[in-house]
């Protein structure tokens, strides 16, 4: 599967390569990162970054892009069954999960039938809530998730994003 790369006005969209593992064991490793996620677990080794790395070359993740800025990693954005994301602390509250899901939003209703889009936040993560707001992601109810890194499960909430939504927000 190809990764298309894709730039917006601070990022750079791209492929997953095996050079940037150190950095997914830097944040996705960071406590305060993994616990807002479902599939990562705690401590997160370079073990577990390349058993990553082989199911995002395989196809397992559905498109899967790195994120960068001027200064450099900044997370991963994916889209295959749930638009999902995470990011390194130290660009939360920038915008630009915001802007990365703009740019794959646009990207996966240009080039698939698919008619909606889903995805999911813990509900104390208002962060990430607040960017699939932003992108006109609405709230479909309760989901329990159960976090890897927490070994717990937690209250979530599901969104859905239609075509038509987005559509009708892009063209103001």
């Amino acid at each position: 599967m190809t990764v298309p790369t894709f730039r917006t006005d601070r990022l750079t969209l791209r492929a997953l390569r095996e050079g940037d593992l150190q950095d997914v064991v830097r944040y996705a490793g960071d406590y305060e990162v993994s616990k807002w996620l479902t599939h990562v677990v705690h401590p997160y080794t370079m073990d577990d970054a390349t058993a990553f790395l082989m199911r995002v070359k395989a196809g397992e993740l559905g498109m899967l892009w790195v994120i960068t800025d001027q200064v450099g990693f900044v997370g991963i954005i994916s889209i295959g069954g749930e638009l999902g994301y995470w990011s390194a602390p130290r660009v939360w509250g920038k915008g630009y999960m915001t802007e990365a899901g703009q740019a794959i939003v646009a990207h996966h209703f240009a080039t698939s039938d698919d008619p909606l889009i889903k995805s999911s936040h813990f509900v104390a993560n208002r962060g990430s809530r607040r960017v699939l707001q932003k992108l006109g992601f609405t709230d479909v109810g309760g989901k329990v998730h159960f976090s890897q890194a927490r070994n717990a499960d937690v209250d979530g909430r599901r969104m859905e994003l239609a075509r038509e939504r987005w559509e009708s927000l892009q063209n103001g």
